[in-house]
């Protein structure tokens, strides 16, 4: 007997069952109280009970999702928190956002930080991007004012419409193979949709967000006049060292820019204490190679094939660069010998210093990790309970246009599972047998698809808790600025779509 044979029979209860279980997950969240990571680990067992899976099976599908989703990005995680440390700790992440901010301007800003993360997101995935481009957030937000998530919504537009439209990523090219797709027209359309439609989502809906924050900070004096800074940001205590050690640089006399060393033997024996000199931040571009070498590392991967003869051993060699997790550990590497050196803590810069440092930038993590973990724990049970499979077979049921049945699909899959490349994967999969009779160009099909997967990320995507967890959100907060940027930046990637359809009849 198969899992299928196993659960009712009836897709409306199915469905029903997949909303209950959001339902119960915002009780618990908003209501009751409880941490986001024990409310995603009872919604998902009384999911799997309730839509009929056998009792054994359970526990199975919940660690099954969990160990699915940590394989690939747990280490990730890791190493770019280690690399987003090093970058605050060292001021180089500081001097990135204030030449950002200087050069650009509070009007030039937010386009700035669209172009970086449309051009960090294309090799990378949305994950990796986030986490090495937090510090600059952080930086952003504290210079204009404006809360971290506000600060940051258009390089989160950047992100996200890449990863989910444009290959190398791996649905966005999952999607042009199955519909037989050409991958340089795949591209150059991708950014012809993704651009305008990011311009709406970032920019756009940020100037309207903020206006809508100012007003109500305006009516009400005794609101606090921004949110607590995001992770891997710097520290008050990190960030008056910094500001020190700037200050210290620019002295030109030895005695000014030298600190004592109290384990000295001067010191011991009452002479004059021996000084140790604070190193100065590290600048921009030192910021701008750690930042930009696992990105191209990464995108010397994915062209390997086009650079090098598959067999060839410069050809494996690029493969194993390129591969996010190795491209990661490079750059951290490299990383502590270019802003090791540059920490602004004060005390002796060697290796000791610098374990410590890599063992401290984990512990923020740790949260994020564990409600990540039972995010998909959720995912799995969704999976092998039939609810999503449910969902999925009441849209298709629907006679509309080809590319509107393409996002629909994917949008349905990703509100049910919660994850815009298992959407992707569904609907480009279920939609691959008719792409070459429904009349549009198979790299339209995967545009749309790939807008659809990024509709309305709530509770159940793995996505919508790194957010809230980075940005330090409650649950109504998230879903008032980065769910409703998701499905703004959907819907007009849909529109942006048809309209290139149509200019290409």
């Amino acid at each position: 007997m198969t899992l299928a044979d196993t659960i009712p029979n009836d897709s409306w209860y199915l469905v029903a069952c997949a909303a209950g279980a959001v339902l119960l997950l915002l009780l618990l969240i908003a209501r009751v109280r409880l941490h986001p990571a024990l409310a995603l680990a009872i919604a998902a067992l009384a999911l799997g009970l309730v839509s009929g899976m056998p009792l054994k099976q359970v526990p199975l599908s919940f660690t099954s999702g969990v160990g699915n989703l940590m394989g690939h990005i747990a280490i990730l995680l890791g190493l770019g928190a280690v690399l987003g440390r090093l970058l605050a700790g060292s001021g180089g992440a500081t001097a990135l956002g204030s030449l950002l901010v200087e050069k650009c301007g509070p009007y030039g800003l937010p386009w700035a930080l669209l172009g970086l993360g449309i051009v960090v997101g294309m090799p990378v995935f949305f994950e990796v991007g986030l986490v090495l481009l937090m510090p600059i957030v952080a930086e952003a937000a504290r210079r204009t004012g404006k809360p971290p998530v506000l600060a940051g919504m258009p390089l989160l537009a950047g992100l996200s419409i890449v990863h989910g439209t444009l290959p190398p990523h791996p649905a966005a090219m999952l999607a042009a193979v199955q519909y037989h797709a050409d991958l340089g027209r795949t591209i150059l359309w991708g950014l012809a949709v993704g651009l305008p439609a990011a311009a709406i989502a970032g920019p756009g809906l940020g100037w309207i967000l903020t206006r809508r924050w100012q007003l109500r900070q305006a009516r009400d004096p005794l609101a606090p006049a921004e949110e607590s800074l995001p992770l891997f940001a710097p520290t008050d205590e990190e960030e008056t060292q910094i500001e020190r050690g700037e200050q210290e640089a620019s002295v030109t006399q030895p005695d000014l820019s030298l600190r004592a060393s109290p384990l000295s033997p001067e010191n011991e024996a009452g002479a004059l204490p021996k000084r140790e000199q604070i190193p100065p931040p590290a600048g921009a571009t030192r910021a701008a190679i750690a930042i930009l070498l696992p990105i191209a590392l990464i995108f010397l991967g994915s062209w390997a094939d086009s650079l090098a003869l598959p067999s060839s051993v410069l050809n494996q060699i690029l493969h194993f660069v390129g591969s996010p997790d190795i491209a990661l550990l490079i750059a951290v590497l490299v990383a502590l010998l270019t802003l090791g050196s540059r920490i602004q803590s004060g005390q002796h810069h060697g290796r000791e210093l610098l374990r410590k440092l890599t063992t401290e930038s984990f512990e923020p993590i740790a949260n994020v990790l564990i409600i990540l973990a039972a995010a998909g724990g959720l995912s799995g049970v969704l999976r092998d309970s039939g609810a999503a499979q449910a969902t999925v077979s009441l849209a298709l049921g629907a006679h509309m246009p080809p590319l509107v049945l393409a996002w629909l699909l994917a949008a349905v899959v990703r509100v049910s599972m919660g994850s815009a490349t298992v959407a992707m994967a569904v609907a480009s999969s279920v939609l691959a047998p008719m792409a070459g009779h429904a009349g549009v160009r198979p790299e339209l099909l995967v545009l749309a698809t790939g807008t659809g997967s990024l509709i309305l990320s709530h509770v159940n995507d793995p996505g919508f808790w790194m957010i809230s967890s980075f940005f330090k959100l409650e649950v109504r907060d998230a879903l008032s600025t980065w769910s409703v940027m998701e499905t703004v930046l959907s819907i007009a990637g849909l529109g942006t779509t048809l309209l290139l359809a149509a200019a290409l009849r």
